[in-house]
């Protein structure tokens, strides 16, 4: 069951669930799998680490083709 608020048109999810981008905690697949259940998975990209983003980046964007983002 979906449940629709302002937050969840705005971002055209399901749930009004985010998962909090976690530096180094919330990588690709974690996001990936929020996202494909309704939810916001937000990557965790606030040490600015471009190795680790390099490798999460595309895991998340392949593992879902709904919406997502990346937390700085």
């Amino acid at each position: 069951m979906a449940l629709s608020t302002e937050f969840t048109e705005l971002l055209g999810v399901r749930h009004p669930v985010v998962l909090a981008p976690m530096g180094g905690s919330a990588g690709g697949a974690l996001a990936a799998a929020v996202s494909r259940a309704g939810g916001l998975g937000l990557l965790g990209g606030a040490y600015g680490d471009r190795a680790w983003l390099e490798r999460e980046l595309p895991i998340v964007a392949e593992g879902t083709d709904r919406p997502w983002g990346v937390g700085f």
